[in-house]
């Protein structure tokens, strides 16, 4: 279970500010396709959530884009996990070990107060199931579900809450026996396109 426990300390901040967070995850083109688990409703009672912050949506055109890094960016490498992407110096990356071969990995930029988090679990099934939605998230929201796909794999994203950070975007994907889930707080696209448009599978 995906618990954000390493991005409190800089939720007040994000809720005060006015900015946002994010996070991400995908799976290979050679594995089978993702299948976006029905439409969900939420049954739980409704939560009070921050405004959403100002910019653009992540949408599933902006996910595909592949794109060099821009100048002066520097490289997030993950040999275990198979995965990199770059990212702007002013912004730090910290790993937390969940445990049974799971693990989170948050970037954050203070200065922009942004950031996302991928959390990464062992997954032996070929598609996504309700069971492990249920599990990785508590507030039971999935709308906007639309499938993508993350440098050449496929991957679907959908629109989530978190009582938390407030409205998320997901990206979850399956890749060589792990789930990938990737996860932002709505409307920082400007910010986190940059940083997708450079992820890697290696």
């Amino acid at each position: 279970m995906k618990i954000p426990f390493q991005i409190i300390p800089i939720a007040a901040a994000i809720l005060v500010g006015g900015g946002a967070f994010a996070f991400s995850l995908s799976r290979p083109s050679d594995t089978p396709q993702v299948a976006a688990v029905g439409q969900a409703t939420s049954t739980t009672t409704p939560i009070a959530v921050a405004a959403a912050p100002s910019g653009t949506h992540l949408t599933p055109d902006r996910i595909e884009s592949q794109s060099p890094p821009r100048p002066g960016d520097i490289e997030y490498r993950n040999e275990k996990y198979h995965f990199s992407f770059y990212h702007s110096p002013q912004s730090t990356t910290d790993e937390h070990d969940e445990g049974g071969g799971a693990m989170t990995i948050t970037l954050e930029n203070l200065v922009k107060v942004r950031g996302f988090q991928v959390f990464i679990v062992p997954y032996s099934e070929s598609a996504i199931s309700e069971a492990r939605f249920k599990q990785d998230v508590p507030s039971g929201v999935r709308e906007n579900v639309e499938n993508t796909s993350l440098d050449g794999v496929r991957a679907v994203t959908f629109t989530s809450r978190d009582a938390v950070l407030g409205d998320t975007r997901e990206i979850w994907v399956i890749r060589g026996g792990y789930l990938y889930e990737i996860t932002t707080l709505a409307g920082t696209a400007n910010w986190f396109d940059p940083i997708i448009s450079t992820w890697k599978f290696i």
